[in-house]
């Protein structure tokens, strides 16, 4: 989680210099707060608590790679939103500002379905203190809304920082990241009987490839025409 988080972190910075040293550094800190909020009041997620697996953890036991798996979910989700809309985004304007928050909260969400039943049934990171038999594989359906609204803020954060999101450099890297995440946790998922999550994997690799197509093709006709 930490290497991910950090090579997020440095692709950030590889195209937003110092600007995007600093909006690594917030989203960071920003899942570490809200983590914070969640394992002391049970709110926004619902009740958890982590298990001591993961370390090293700060002083709340919330464990530090949490704020990279954070910093790693945000970017992937949101630039690969941002690539797979890149014949829409070319000109940002604030329809389609809110369309690439919308679908990089709306990725954000499917990866932590993948996340979450490995995460807790399989490797035991953190606990749920709800019934197993309510929710999705035992976690609250309130987990999911909050990641969602999460994201979705903290993509907004993202493209109202100075930054230019439709001009960067290496745009496969997000993509590559979250495509490896999704396929990671799949197999996982269904190696150990998780079949929802499995179809989660189908579905977001599917459209990966189909919308990646598209994309790639306007690239070429963009391409002819300047040539």
């Amino acid at each position: 989680l930490a290497m991910l988080g950090l090579a997020s972190g440095a692709w950030l910075a590889a195209n937003f210099g110092r600007v995007g040293l600093g909006l690594g550094v917030l989203l960071f800190a920003l899942g570490i707060v809200l983590e914070n909020v969640g394992v002391y009041t049970g709110l926004p997620f619902g009740p958890y608590r982590y298990s001591g697996v993961l370390v090293p953890v700060l002083p709340n036991g919330v464990p530090v790679a949490i704020g990279f798996a954070w910093l790693l979910i945000v970017v992937s989700g949101l630039f690969t939103a941002r690539w797979l809309l890149s014949h829409h985004v070319n000109e940002l304007d604030k329809r389609n500002i809110w369309l690439v928050a919308f679908l990089g909260a709306m990725l954000a969400v499917g990866l932590d379905l993948l996340l979450e039943p490995v995460a807790y049934h399989v490797k035991g990171y953190w606990m749920w203190l709800t019934p197993t038999n309510e929710g999705y594989y035992g976690v609250p359906w309130s987990n999911s809304a909050t990641w969602f609204v999460a994201a979705f803020l903290m993509n907004v954060i993202v493209i109202a920082w100075p930054v230019k999101i439709e001009q960067v450099r290496w745009a496969w890297l997000p993509v590559a990241l979250f495509g490896m995440n999704v396929l990671m946790f799949g197999v996982v998922n269904v190696m150990h009987g998780f079949w929802v999550p499995g179809l989660v994997m189908v579905v977001l690799l599917v459209g990966l490839w189909v919308f990646g197509v598209r994309a790639r093709v306007y690239a070429r006709r963009l391409k002819s025409r300047a040539t």
